[in-house]
C-alpha cells in the first residue's frame, strides 16, 4: 500500500496534475473505490511529503505545490452521482489554528457519498462560530480535525462545549494526530476517534444499518 502511494509523490511534488490523475485512474480502472483512493493513495502520499518537509528534504514551496495539486485531485475524485441525503446532517471543520484541511475535505466527500447532508466549514474555525453554526443547524454529526500537538488542549474545550449541546450530536475526531497519539485523555468518552478514511466508512456503514433497523 505504501508503494502505491509513493507513485503519487513525484507528480505531486512536480505540480503535474495530469500525471497524478493518471496514477489515480490506473487504480480506479483496477476497481479501487473512493476510500482506497483517499486513504491509501492521497493521504499516504501527502503524509510522506510532510515527512520529507520535516526532514528538510523539500521546501515549504514544494509542500504547498503538492497540496495544491492534491486539492485539485480531490475535486476531480468527488462522486459524479448525487446521493439523496437520507442519513442525517454533518458539519465538518478544522479547529482554530489548524490550516491543513485536505483530510476534512476527503471526509466531506465520504459523508456525501453515504447520504449525509454535509456542511464543510474548512480550516481554522473558532469555537464560538462552531457553536453558533451547530445551534442554528442541529447537525447529527460534528467532525473535527486536529494535526498539531499543541492544539490538543484546545480540542478538549471544543469537545466539552459541543458535547454539551442539547440535541446531543455525535462528535468525531480525525486528523494525523489520531495515528500518532492516544487522544482519549483529551476527548474522553464524549467523542469517537477515527484514525483513517477506511475506518470512517466502516463506521458510517454500521450507522446506516442501525438507522435502517430502527425504522
Amino acid at each position: 500500500m505504501v508503494f502505491d502511494a509513493l507513485k503519487l509523490v513525484k507528480p505531486l511534488l512536480e505540480g503535474d496534475e495530469a500525471a497524478a490523475w493518471g496514477v489515480i485512474q490506473t487504480y480506479v480502472q483496477g476497481g479501487a473505490n473512493l476510500a482506497y483512493i483517499y486513504d491509501v493513495l492521497l493521504c499516504k502520499a501527502m503524509r510522506h511529503i510532510g515527512e520529507l518537509w520535516e526532514a528538510n528534504l523539500i521546501s515549504v514551496a514544494d509542500e504547498h505545490l503538492a497540496s495544491s495539486v492534491c486539492d485539485a485531485l480531490l475535486k476531480r475524485c468527488k462522486p459524479s452521482r448525487a446521493v439523496p441525503p437520507t442519513q442525517g446532517k454533518a458539519m465538518l471543520f478544522c479547529i482554530e489554528g489548524e490550516q491543513h484541511d485536505l483530510g476534512i475535505k476527503m471526509v466531506a466527500s465520504c459523508f456525501e457519498e453515504c447520504g449525509l447532508e454535509t456542511r464543510l466549514y474548512g480550516k481554522d474555525l473558532p469555537l464560538e462560530y462552531a457553536l453558533l453554526a451547530a445551534l442554528r443547524w442541529h447537525p447529527d454529526i460534528i467532525g473535527m480535525s486536529v494535526s498539531i500537538v499543541y492544539h490538543l488542549p484546545k480540542l478538549k474545550t471544543y469537545v466539552q462545549e459541543l458535547g454539551s449541546l442539547a440535541h446531543h450530536p455525535t462528535l468525531l475526531i480525525g486528523g494525523r494526530l489520531t495515528q500518532m497519539y492516544d487522544l482519549r485523555p483529551y476527548v474522553g468518552d464524549s467523542a469517537l476517534i477515527i484514525s483513517d478514511i477506511l475506518r470512517l466508512q466502516e463506521w458510517l456503514a454500521l450507522r446506516a444499518q442501525s438507522k435502517a433497523h430502527a425504522q
